[in-house]
Order: C-alpha cells, then structure tokens, then sequence
C-alpha cells in the first residue's frame, strides 16, 4: 500500500512558475498547494502542514525570508525541509537565507524544473 501523499507548499508569485511546478510535482504523485504571497504563506502553512515548502523570496505582502523567519521559529518546524528558489543571487542573500534556517538554496535560472523536482524527492 502506499503512503500518504505528501503535500508541497508552493510559494510563488509568478503564476506561470508556479503551475508549472505544481503540475511537475502532480505528476510525480505530490499534492500541492499554491500560495501568491508572504501572507498567504503563512496561513496555509498553519492550515495545511506541509511536508516541504518552496519559498520565493521575492514575494508580495511579506518577503520569503520574513516567512522562513516565522515558520522556523517554532521549533516543532525545525525539520521541515525549505527549499529557497529566488532569482536573488548574492552572496549575502544566500547567507542570510541558510541562516534563516533554509534547507537548500537554488537560484531559479541555475536550476532546472526537473533538478527542482529531484530535490524535492530527495528530501520527501
């Protein structure tokens, strides 16, 4: 029997990017839920306990690190994997995101759909 699916909070608010993860992600069996913005985020994560985020930085209402900040300060959210795909290049960017408590951090055009999709099944 199979396991649960696992659910992939998709944080992004490129409408385009974002249904072309969450299709990528159906299509290799996870159950996704879309979020546009920083606020958004927050709410469904409390709702929806995901078994991994991929977080935008680059987000309206609250920025992806405000929403790191937050979901990682409970420490029940400390092994929760949160993938960061920003177009935020920078050195101190990247640092303060891993600081932050990000699990990994890709730049989106460094990084393919499918090199996105293989890191998500490495941490699920």
């Amino acid at each position: 029997m199979a396991s649960a699916q696992k659910r992939i909070l998709i944080v992004e608010d490129d409408l385009q990017i974002s249904k072309v993860y969450e299709i990528q992600l159906q299509r290799e069996g996870f159950s996704t839920v879309l979020a546009r913005n920083g606020e958004e985020a927050v709410e469904l994560f409390s709702a929806q306990k995901p078994d991994l985020i991929i977080l935008d930085l680059m987000i309206p209402k609250r920025d992806g690190f405000s929403v790191l900040k937050e979901i990682r300060e409970n420490s029940k959210n400390s092994t929760l994997p949160i993938l960061i795909i920003s177009n935020l290049g920078q050195n101190d960017d990247k640092k303060r995101a891993m600081d932050l408590g990000a699990t990994e951090y890709l730049i989106k055009i460094d990084h393919p759909i499918q090199e996105i999709i293989d890191k998500v099944k490495k941490y699920l």
